[in-house]
């Protein structure tokens, strides 16, 4: 990752061109684009302002992401000065509601406008809080890949990252503090203050330790060399870095004091900085303090929301056992209402009824088990719907072959059991379900053909019907006779104990063909003894016709040869 200097000068000017255009959108809201916004916005104004920009920063992050490198860099920033803003305006507004009358029914309207933004605002400023702690984790790593003046620049965009990560520290504290007063429930911002004050604050004293070995070692060193510029200057960004660090925990431990978290000995790690202690003494205490504040963060929760997520987890698992436990009862009382009807509906509706039936409760069983842990069910139920809106234009195929099975199912051209032929492939039907049916051939391979494919083709059932005939052609010499052959094929089908006597079997002169007089043989079975029939039928006619002695002719072709004698041209046959 190199810094070039048209790259800078691109930064820049995005830089200056992205406040530029996010200004303006203000100019833009009052023409019709957002909500009014005068110089003396009432509470409602400002509330609707509030929302607008809500509106504003999600679209804006949906427009970075087909954008990379140092313009997604600039853009970044800008969008998160953007969110520390609309934090510091959740402030206001909510100061502006808490300013009007108990009694006014307008406080409590706007209070629970206001709440309605608490979900979206943890996620949302949660979120991009977490993508800056990323961003600021991935430049650490490539700072050390650099050098020179590519060092020095990336350093300084780490610098001011770091600045806006305390920043957001500080709104996300104040939101926190005024959602307490308002009396509105705690979310995840809350929790993600809390725990990225103490991680921030463990990060700076982390880094007050390491630079303060390194200004040791650097003064060390300038004892030895005093004329040793390179390390005087490297003393100098130290000590700048040292100042920053210090005013940077400063203001960590204030606000960790807003928020009621222990920052004794963070302050004493501040007297001793300041009054020039010893830095074994700070170095030990540094080591105490982080191990004190880690035994104490997992001590609080184990005390006061171990028994509680202990408690919803066994109401959860026992809730999704429970739903298991119906949805299993729910498909046998579907499958004994279904076999107690008489016959209409295919086994392949069947099956789907109750499959169908089964996983409706388990997922309303679910839906219930997440109700008891605290999730709310309406976002989750909302988002499904976009979800699902979403993937239905991705999956349009799949749609077609639910759409297809639906078809299947209503129409029934088919079920379980019968042997069809549909899309290339014939073979028993085994399973069906609103996606694909499954067919298994006559050398036992499992074939699974898409819905769709089926009812956008020609279906051929054999076992639809009852009854079905078999189609054989036999033929014999033309110096046989007609009249024996007759006979004797009625003879053999006479013989055959699964041929029907009605329908009448057919036996007819089919054709005269190259070498043989043809007959179309055409008995009637029922559909299973189909095959059974057709080979008997087949061994039968063979041992009739060689008892009679007929013939069952080989294609025949009679050639003539005739020789040209030399001397008169004429043939000679």
């Amino acid at each position: 990752m190199k810094f070039s200097g048209v790259r800078l000068f691109s930064l820049l000017a995005v830089c200056l061109l992205v406040p530029a255009v996010l200004l303006a959108q203000p100019r833009a809201a009052q023409e019709g684009e957002g909500p009014d916004t005068s110089q003396n916005p009432t509470v409602p104004e400002q509330l609707d302002a509030l929302e607008f920009r809500f509106y504003q920063i999600r679209q804006a992050e949906e427009d970075l992401a087909d954008m990379a490198g140092s313009r997604l860099d600039a853009l970044l920033y800008n969008l998160d000065e953007e969110s520390l803003d609309a934090l510091k305006r959740f402030v206001a507004v909510a100061k502006a509601i808490l300013e009007l009358a108990e009694s006014s029914p307008e406080r409590g309207e706007l209070a629970a406008r206001l709440a309605l933004r608490n979900e979206q605002l943890d996620k949302g400023f949660g979120h991009r809080f977490r993508k800056l702690e990323r961003r600021i984790s991935e430049k650490y790593e490539v700072l050390d890949t650099l050098g020179g003046a590519d060092r020095a620049f990336l350093s300084a965009e780490i610098d001011g990252l770091n600045e806006q990560r305390l920043r957001y520290l500080e709104r996300m504290i104040d939101v926190v503090r005024v959602r307490g007063v308002l009396g509105f429930p705690s979310g995840e911002l809350e929790d993600l203050a809390n725990q990225s004050l103490l991680g921030y604050a463990s990060e700076r004293l982390g880094a007050l330790q390491l630079l303060k070995a390194q200004r040791s070692a650097l003064q060390a060193q300038l004892k030895l060399t005093p004329a040793d510029t390179d390390a005087q200057q490297a003393k100098a960004r130290v000590d700048q870095l040292l100042s920053a660090t210090v005013s940077r925990l400063k203001r960590t431990v204030a606000q960790m004091e807003r928020i009621g978290l222990d920052a004794t000995k963070l302050k004493r790690i501040l007297i001793e900085e300041q009054s020039a202690v010893s830095l074994d003494m700070v170095d030990s205490d540094v080591f105490a303090v982080i191990f004190e504040d880690v035994v104490l963060a997992v001590g609080e929760w184990l005390n006061e929301r171990g028994p509680t997520a202990l408690l919803r987890l066994f109401v959860f698992i026992g809730v999704i056992l429970i739903a298991r436990f119906f949805g299993r009862v729910a498909r046998r009382l579907a499958q004994r209402a279904l076999d107690s009807r008489p016959g209409g509906m295919s086994q392949l509706l069947r099956d789907v009824i109750v499959s169908m039936v089964g996983g409706t409760v388990v997922a309303v069983g679910v839906l219930v088990a997440l109700s008891q842990v605290g999730i709310s069910l309406a976002p989750m139920l909302a988002g499904l719907g976009v979800a699902g809106f979403i993937l239905g234009f991705a999956l349009q195929e799949t749609l077609g072959n639910f759409a297809a099975g639906g078809m299947i199912l209503a129409y029934r051209p088919f079920d379980v059991d019968d042997y069809i032929a549909v899309a290339g492939v014939e073979g028993l039907v085994k399973r069906m379900n609103l996606v694909s049916t499954t067919i298994t051939t006559t050398d036992n391979q499992s074939l699974i053909i898409p819905n769709s494919k089926i009812w956008g083709d020609v279906i051929r059932n054999y076992t639809a019907q009852r009854v079905r005939r078999v189609d054989a052609e036999f033929c014999i010499s033309y110096s046989d006779s007609i009249e024996l052959a007759e006979r004797v094929l009625a003879e053999v089908l006479s013989c055959i104990p699964a041929v029907l006597p009605s329908p009448e079997p057919v036996i007819r002169v089919f054709r005269h063909g190259e070498s043989s007089i043809d007959f179309i043989v055409r008995p009637w079975v029922k559909t299973e003894d189909y095959w059974p029939t057709y080979w008997t039928l087949h061994r039968e006619v063979k041992l009739a016709f060689d008892k009679a002695g007929l013939t069952i002719p080989f294609p025949q072709r009679d050639v003539h040869h005739f020789h040209h004698t030399e001397a008169t041209g004429l043939p000679e046959s």
